[in-house]
């Protein structure tokens, strides 16, 4: 007797959601139980179709794709497998699949397509639950992600490396500050909130800066002072509008 397998999609592109349906009409063991346009519906959805395939929007109008899973993750308690996917190719594609089974690029490849059903059918019922005690928000310190340089090179970077991020007004793009020192530059279209949903110690304390928590050490007349090999940066300000959130994070008092 064939297995069938429950499948969700939030996409607040209602053309692109269609354009996924179509493509799963391919596998008549996988059928579409619900379908939502924004996070709020996208969270009941889940909790009331309990999917076995979850295809999720990175980017929704509410929030990250990412954020929306952080807060059904204490609900989840089935073999959920979810594959974020994308119309942008600016995000973090390695991490992300650290905190999902896998990741694709709108429009989607059929090839592509093909091979995560493939690896699903495969996964489903001989691994356990992505869904038990880890974060699958907030990556680990051992976790990188992938920038693409100037060169059109790809650099992994490990999320323990980077000190802050300041942001370079002349070119309008963010910088992750590494501590080698080394200055490398990110996509045009990364932006602070995306930086700060991304990993949990990411703190935004200016506009113009986002520190990685684990190296401050303390707030000194509204400036930053961090630890080695950042402690000869003395320009990081606090401003008042952020000052009450990176407060809020750090002090226990």
């Amino acid at each position: 007797m064939s297995v069938f397998y429950k499948v969700a999609i939030i996409d607040d592109e209602h053309d692109s959601a269609k354009a996924l349906i179509e493509q799963l009409k391919s596998y008549p063991r996988f059928h579409v139980e619900g379908v939502a346009h924004d996070a709020v519906s996208g969270i009941s959805m889940i909790k009331r179709v309990m999917p076995d395939l979850l295809f999720l929007d990175v980017e929704l109008p509410e929030m990250y794709g990412m954020e929306l899973l952080g807060k059904v993750k204490n609900d989840i308690n089935w073999n959920m497998r979810v594959v974020f996917y994308t119309a942008h190719d600016k995000y973090m594609i390695n991490a992300l699949r650290n905190s999902a089974f896998d990741f694709l690029l709108k429009p989607i490849d059929r090839k592509e397509f093909d091979i995560v059903i493939s690896r699903f059918l495969v996964d489903y019922e001989t691994n356990p639950p992505l869904f038990e005690s880890e974060d699958i928000v907030n990556a680990h310190n051992e976790s990188s992600f992938m920038v693409v340089l100037p060169t059109g090179e790809m650099k992994m970077i490990k999320l323990a490396d980077v000190g802050f991020f300041r942001y370079a007004s002349d070119r309008k793009i963010w910088e992750a500050v590494l501590i080698t020192k080394e200055s490398v530059s990110l996509r045009r279209n990364v932006s602070a909130d995306f930086l700060c949903s991304f990993y949990k110690r990411f703190v935004q304390v200016h506009q113009s800066y986002i520190i990685n928590l684990d190296y401050l050490v303390m707030i000194q007349d509204n400036n930053c002072v961090l630890c080695p090999p950042f402690d000869d940066c003395t320009d990081i300000a606090v401003s008042r509008k952020y000052k009450k959130n990176l407060m809020d994070k750090f002090c226990i008092f």
